[in-house]
């Protein structure tokens, strides 16, 4: 979810308000600071700020609502106010739409570019052989085998979703300075993977999430069952020949 304050976040509220400080800047550098203008506001424009008003509220009623109207509407009103306090409100909330306007076209050309879905999968190594488990009631690939994996969450660092999905799913503790990265595959169309190998954890691999995993197993890494789910099969196969990357299904 994308949050207003998280600076550097497509939209967020510190980015657009950093654009707005240097345009400020900007604004001083080229014409100077302008002072001691009047205002040139006053009831005179009300009628206009009625009109506004109406046009917004009938766009809103047909479904036809743009950010001209609403931005329009503040305008208009802050041109109708003379009271210094009143318009340094309104004219607040005109900043206010326009920050959230720009916002907008951010997160929407955000929209746009292409993201993403990062997972990332756990080869508990030992004496040769590699832990895979047999999923079961998943709706994915039930009963192939996989390797303990899964998606990576918010705020999370790839290695720390390693760790968490080799305790959730086969009840092992990894320090993260024990995962060595083995492989990035690219699976089509919008799928990364990243896959680390631990020879050294805490505890005995058993079935964690038996509602997902029917069955472990090792396997030799250079013979893995043939029902194994393709994508991870072809990265250890990947891994043994020493391939750093590798791409599925394109």
């Amino acid at each position: 979810m994308t949050i207003d304050g998280n600076y550097g976040v497509p939209g967020s509220l510190d980015r657009v308000l950093r654009a707005v400080a240097d345009e400020r800047v900007a604004q001083d550098r080229r014409w100077g600071v302008q002072e001691g203008l009047t205002d040139g506001t006053g009831p005179d424009r009300g009628e206009e700020a009625d009109l506004a008003r109406r046009e917004t509220e009938r766009a809103s009623g047909e479904g036809r609502l743009t950010w001209r109207h609403v931005l329009w509407e503040e305008v208009l009103e802050a041109f109708a106010e003379e009271d210094p306090d009143r318009l340094r409100a309104e004219l607040t909330q005109v900043a206010a739409v326009a920050v959230k306007w720009i916002q907008d076209l951010d997160r929407r050309a955000s929209r746009d570019r292409f993201r993403a879905i990062v997972d990332v999968h756990v080869l508990l190594v030992r004496d040769g052989e590699v832990l895979l488990g047999r999923r079961s009631g998943t709706g994915y690939a039930d009963g192939l085998w996989h390797l303990p994996s899964g998606h990576l969450e918010a705020g999370e660092s790839v290695t720390a979703a390693a760790v968490r999905e080799a305790r959730e799913e086969v009840g092992v503790l990894v320090d993260p300075a024990d995962l060595a990265f083995a492989h990035v595959m690219h699976r089509a169309p919008e799928r990364v993977g990243l896959f680390f190998v631990a020879e050294k954890w805490a505890g005995e691999p058993y079935n964690a999430e038996p509602d997902k995993c029917s069955e472990l197993g090792w396997f030799p890494l250079d013979r893995l069952p043939e029902d194994t789910v393709g994508y991870p099969a072809e990265a250890l196969r990947g891994i043994r020949g020493g391939e750093a990357f590798g791409l599925y299904g394109f």
